[in-house]
């Protein structure tokens, strides 16, 4: 992810639902702004068979273990086949070990994420169905963020 805080230009990061906006956060934002409104994990659940975005919710992984317990708390009480789409901002690794049990529970291993590192995901809780992409550091991620795209089949 591109370093804001040395002048670095910030990249795009968007969730797109039938080609319409759901989400859009850059992966950082300028030092002079708030950048805890944005940073950390962003939940999308979505229903596939209405083709539209149910619930939005924000976690700040990085700088609240409390949020990461509440990510964690969110993805457990979550009904089984729920799809949801899972990303990040800014920086979002520091506190999510306190979610990584859950997020193994619905198919996404994001472990060996470490600091500035990227990911982007789109899961089915229980069947782990899921595609993850990942960048697990900080250079890695500036080259190549991490990003997906599925196709998400309802009746």
């Amino acid at each position: 992810m591109p370093d804001c805080s040395k002048g670095e230009k910030p990249k795009l990061g968007y969730v797109k639902l039938n080609g319409t906006m759901i989400l859009n956060v850059p992966s950082c934002t300028p030092k002079t702004a708030n950048t805890d409104k944005d940073r950390g994990t962003h939940i999308q659940l979505i229903d596939p068979f209405a083709c539209t975005k149910t619930d939005n919710r924000h976690f700040d992984t990085y700088a609240s273990a409390q949020e990461a317990e509440q990510l964690r708390d969110y993805l457990e009480q979550l009904a089984d086949f729920s799809v949801i789409v899972g990303s990040m901002a800014d920086e979002a690794s520091h506190e999510l070990p306190s979610a990584h049990n859950a997020l193994l529970k619905v198919g996404v291993d994001l472990t060996d994420i470490k600091w500035k590192g990227s990911f982007a995901f789109v899961t089915q809780k229980s069947t782990n169905k899921t595609v993850l992409n990942k960048a697990v550091n900080a250079a890695v991620s500036r080259k190549s963020p991490a990003h997906v795209n599925a196709i998400i089949t309802g009746m």
